[in-house]
């Protein structure tokens, strides 16, 4: 499977490990060229701009710090054939929406699916919340090709009940 990673840390690397280690063909992204360009060297992978992960990938992964979510989405620009992941650390969104449905909103994408919140490894139960069955059926696939586990939380609403709490600035 074709999977982009948007994000460049090592979170980003992180889950790029477990992806690759499922045979599946990684690709980094990020809004600053420079470090995606660090993230496919430490990992082998090769960088491609975030609008062609979007048009070109199977999955696009978003991992950039929910700060930089934004930058992504301009980044990315619209029309995304790829299913979108929301696996950017597990800050709740505003508190009474998931940072996922935000990003939803901001992608006009009912193809998003909250998944890999904690820091990823083989053997995980990683639990995903999405509206698009065929979006949710295929981050499993991806995901059990890995070794992982999921479990299905329902509808992408339900991500806020997986996310911490925002931190107090």
């Amino acid at each position: 499977m074709k999977i982009g990673i948007l994000g460049s840390d090592e979170r980003a690397l992180a889950i790029g490990r477990l992806l690759r280690s499922g045979g599946h063909e990684i690709t980094f992204g990020d809004p600053v060229k420079e470090r995606a360009n660090r993230a496919a060297f430490a990992l082998g992978a090769r960088t491609q701009h975030p609008y062609d992960q979007a048009m070109c990938s199977d999955l696009l992964l978003i991992t950039v710090p929910r700060p930089e979510i934004d930058r992504a989405v301009t980044a990315l620009g619209s029309g995304a054939d790829a299913v979108i992941v929301d696996a950017v650390e597990a800050e709740r969104g505003n508190g009474r929406h998931s940072g996922a449905e935000i990003l939803a909103r901001k992608l006009n994408s009912s193809s998003v699916v909250r998944a890999l919140i904690n820091m990823p490894q083989s053997g995980a139960n990683v639990q995903i919340c999405g509206d698009d069955p065929s979006a949710k059926v295929l981050v499993e696939s991806a995901l059990r090709a890995c070794g992982c586990v999921t479990t299905d939380r329902g509808p992408l609403s339900n991500a806020i009940e997986l996310e911490a709490p925002a931190t107090a600035a």
